[in-house]
């Protein structure tokens, strides 16, 4: 993530943008006008109710409302402190290979027991 750039969840969707709140605390708005025109769709909104989203703060007004820009949206299940091989992901990825690798050897192996049994 770059340096401004927070996490929050959107909590509310209205004609003129979606409302999110902050990891951190705060609520705030991404104007309709801070989302691409290839983003906006028929909806009008390329984000629903409960997606989590990367936002950047572009201003604050008097009364303590935050504004913000559309970073991105964030996939389920990805934490974007972390790069996917974090988390669990590396170490779930190796114990598959090892599985699958023990898998082959073992069929592999019976196979030439076979092929010698056949051959003898």
């Amino acid at each position: 993530m770059g340096k401004g750039e927070l996490i929050g969840r959107v909590i509310k969707i209205m004609p003129y943008g979606a409302f999110v709140k902050l990891d951190e605390g705060g609520v705030g708005l991404i104007h309709v006008s801070q989302f691409n025109e290839s983003e906006l769709g028929e909806n009008k909104s390329p984000v629903k109710e409960g997606d989590r989203v990367i936002v950047n703060i572009i201003g604050k007004e008097k009364a303590g409302k935050l504004n913000f820009s559309f970073i991105k949206k964030i996939k389920n299940d990805q934490d974007p402190k972390t790069p996917e091989f974090s988390k669990g992901g590396l170490e779930q990825k190796m114990k598959k290979f090892l599985r699958e690798s023990q898998d082959t050897q073992t069929d592999q192996k019976k196979r030439m027991q076979r092929h010698r049994g056949m051959a003898a």
